[in-house]
């Protein structure tokens, strides 16, 4: 029994659903209605864009890179793909594909830059960060276009408002699980199966735990990057179209900014800095553990400005505990 506990402790993930469900609690203290199905509904909703793109986050992580362009991939394939669709017009799926498409192509300038320019992940991801966004703000100056589009297709706002299925609370009031929670499930799954059963998957944690080792094993390291980048790049494109769907407008400033943030959930959940290590669930739980700290601020009465100071505090502590659990590991060793 007590070596169960100890594999089970061995386990980052443990740890953050501990906090969680601790925050949880003390939050729940000051607003009754936090732990409720509606509440929990309505924060995998107003989140999943931020989930989406700390999935593609978390995968460049663990191959051993950063990537700070993709908000940026978002804001371009964002604003591209409803300009597209308000002109051939379409539906919610086409969408997906034109915006998922455009983060692609995006994604595959980073992976070019970084596989086969080999310009350090840091450098490629910041430049082409303010080139993306750069790019679009100039051509949209030239063009005498705004950088907002106040009315977007409807079909975005019926995905935001459908339900997968509807239960009633006490009140009578319908609450269920949104549309727009679907996409993040499925996109979560299909990284785990690849992370967890294929040989790419495999291989993404071979070359950030060591890519000199990895590249004497034969591995295939600049395909291996460029899949990571690209996928990176599609995940953001797939983020945009939920992002238009919860603000039911396009605003290309609206993403700037939210990097940091994205960061810290993945930094929380697990991934190591220095590649290699992290889950998929983990990422999720640091998704949703650094949404319910924001909201305790918010509960408390401090001013959303102070956000980022604690974000800043959050990743610098969850950089020292995994640093120290991992000696812990390696003593036990």
């Amino acid at each position: 029994m007590n070596k169960n506990l100890i594999k089970i402790f061995k386990h980052n993930e443990i740890y953050i659903f501990i906090i969680i469900g601790v925050l949880a609690l003390v939050v729940n203290s000051f607003n009754r209605n936090f732990l409720t199905f509606e509440n929990m509904f309505d924060l995998l909703k107003s989140n999943a864009m931020e989930a989406v793109v700390a999935l593609g986050v978390f995968v460049v992580l663990i191959s051993g890179g950063i990537d700070v362009s993709f908000m940026a991939i978002a804001t371009v394939s964002m604003y591209v793909a409803v300009m597209i669709l308000k002109i051939i017009g379409g539906n919610i799926l086409l969408a997906f594909l034109i915006a998922g498409f455009l983060g692609i192509i995006l994604g595959g300038i980073n992976s070019s830059l970084i596989s086969y320019f080999k310009i350090p992940t840091l450098i490629a991801t910041l430049a082409t960060m303010s080139i993306f966004h750069g790019l679009l703000i100039g051509l949209l100056i030239i063009l005498g276009k705004s950088t907002h589009i106040p009315e977007v297709p409807e079909y975005f706002s019926t995905f935001k408002d459908g339900m997968v299925f509807t239960l009633q609370n006490k009140g009578g009031n319908e609450i269920g699980l949104p549309y727009l929670v679907l996409p993040v499930i499925i996109i979560y799954v299909i990284t785990w199966l690849i992370l967890k059963y294929s040989t790419l998957g495999r291989n993404i944690y071979a070359i950030g735990g060591d890519i000199e080792s990895a590249r004497r094993a034969g591995l295939n390291i600049q395909g291996t990057q460029f899949f990571v980048y690209c996928y990176s790049g599609f995940l953001g494109g797939i983020a945009s179209v939920l992002h238009v769907s919860l603000l039911r407008y396009v605003n290309a400033f609206s993403l700037v900014g939210k990097e940091l943030d994205v960061i810290a959930m993945v930094v929380i959940g697990g991934a190591a800095l220095s590649g290699g290590k992290g889950s998929v669930l983990g990422t999720f739980l640091g998704v949703l553990l650094l949404t319910i700290i924001k909201n305790s601020l918010i509960l408390m009465g401090i001013p959303t400005l102070w956000d980022s100071v604690a974000v800043g505090f959050i990743i610098i502590i969850s950089i020292i505990v995994t640093k120290y659990r991992t000696k812990g590991k390696e003593l036990l060793v």
